[in-house]
């Protein structure tokens, strides 16, 4: 797998995007597991239930650091605050479900997400799959900067 890392110092947020983001709570907890698994799929391939990503989505709501976009009450995507270090924070499992992409949900979460990690005086980063190149535009048009190439390479 060959990934590009990105960090954003001025994220631009896209227009016109129904919805709100929201701290997700334990009420989440089958669709953060549902979007954990379709996050996986399209990661690493192969169909994933969403009963497997409960404890996952339990550990990852009680830090407090899910987040969900939210339109009209319905989640349509999620993004997580992965790692905070003295300088940078990681962002990852950004996951908007199919049936919800390209509308600007992702977008918009991801920019207000790096906003509020700015205030926090925290350069948002994040890792994205090479091979997707629909996650790399996105971040790129929010303003994220190309910071270099990662190769993950696995032995049998």
């Amino acid at each position: 797998m060959t990934i590009e890392s990105y960090f954003c110092t001025d994220p631009k947020k896209p227009l016109n995007v129904k919805g709100t983001m929201q701290q997700a709570t334990r009420k989440n907890l089958a669709i953060v597991a549902e979007f954990l698994a379709g996050f996986s799929e399209g990661a690493y391939g192969g169909r994933v239930n969403p009963e497997a990503k409960i404890l996952d989505a339990k550990r990852m709501i009680e830090t407090g650091d899910l987040y969900i976009w939210f339109v009209d009450d319905k989640p349509v995507s999620m993004a997580y605050i992965a790692h905070r270090s003295a300088r940078y924070s990681r962002l990852n499992a950004v996951y908007t479900p199919p049936s919800c992409r390209k509308k600007g949900y992702a977008s918009a979460l991801v920019a207000e997400l790096s906003s509020v990690l700015l205030s926090e005086d925290l350069v948002p980063m994040l890792y994205a799959d090479l091979k997707n190149p629909d996650s790399n535009k996105v971040y790129r048009n929010i303003g994220f900067v190309e910071s270099g190439k990662i190769v993950d390479i696995k032995f049998k």
